[in-house]
């Protein structure tokens, strides 16, 4: 769980829905940064009480250094994600320590998951995990959604995420793409782990990071993977019609405007899932 912008009741809620799992077979590394560990080693103090959860500092850049940092310090072979405002459903270790028990060959599982609001009640569909992944699927869209398992030495092989990407999409965009390229097998998990909050009271990547820093950091992947120019666009325009449509800011320029005039993120637009 790497941890630096945070809302203490989506926090709690992340960690309950860990510490509340039906099997017991987890353990939880928290990455919070050098100037935060203080901090967080207070606010969550009784959380680290439990010998299976512990707080760690990020040794990386970033999202994608924290995910890293996690990787290594980690004592199992694979390694799942929880960001700190979303929550996995109370059987996700069960399934997954089932999956990885049956399917030996496997590298990569992706669950199903559900959109939550700021209670926690469903506001989509569940959102069933894609069956088969190629790496030409990657080029419109990422096929791979959380909650994401993965086979740890196979990621550490090859640096595991990318720590020069600026937050958007190294772990479940560029990172899944990096994976399909080194031969890694994808693996489905049709029940619904993963329960993703579409919130706005606290900073949230989607919404509260600026739509050209969102263009600029996509077109980057994309480049680096070796999509051309035309497919770049395309998949740019079909994001700015879609989830970037509820970016709160256009630009940098743009936030620090609206930040000193006090705009209230609660009125940017909310998506209508299906």
């Amino acid at each position: 769980m790497p941890l630096k912008n945070y809302y203490l009741h989506y926090l709690e809620k992340a960690l309950e829905s860990v510490l509340h799992q039906n099997s017991p077979h987890w353990h939880l590394l928290i990455i919070a940064e050098k100037e935060d560990i203080r901090y967080f080693r207070q606010l969550l103090a009784k959380w680290l009480t439990d010998s299976r959860i512990a707080m760690i500092t990020n040794e990386g850049r970033k999202l994608a250094g924290a995910i890293n940092t996690g990787m290594r310090y980690a004592k199992t072979d694979f390694v799942a994600l929880l960001l700190a405002d979303d929550m996995w459903s109370t059987d996700a270790v069960k399934v997954l320590g089932d999956h990885i028990a049956r399917y030996k060959h496997i590298d990569f599982f992706h669950s199903s998951r559900v959109i939550v609001d700021e209670n926690g009640t469903p506001i989509s569909s569940v959102y069933y995990s894609k069956e088969r992944i190629s790496t030409d699927d990657f080029v419109l869209s990422s096929p791979v959604k959380h909650l994401l398992c993965w086979r740890k030495d196979m990621a550490l092989a090859f640096g595991g995420l990318d720590e020069s990407l600026n937050n958007v999409g190294p772990d479940d965009y560029d990172f899944p793409w990096m994976m399909a390229e080194k031969g890694a097998v994808f693996k489905a998990v049709r029940e619904c782990l993963y329960y993703y909050r579409d919130h706005r009271d606290c900073y949230r990547l989607t919404t509260h990071l600026p739509l050209s820093v969102h263009r600029r950091e996509i077109k980057r992947i994309m480049r680096k993977h070796g999509v051309g120019t035309l497919n770049r666009l395309k998949k740019i325009a079909a994001a700015r019609k879609s989830y970037l449509r509820q970016c709160l800011y256009k630009s940098p320029v743009d936030k620090w405007i609206k930040e000193r005039l006090g705009y209230n993120a609660q009125r940017g637009r909310r998506e209508r899932y299906r």
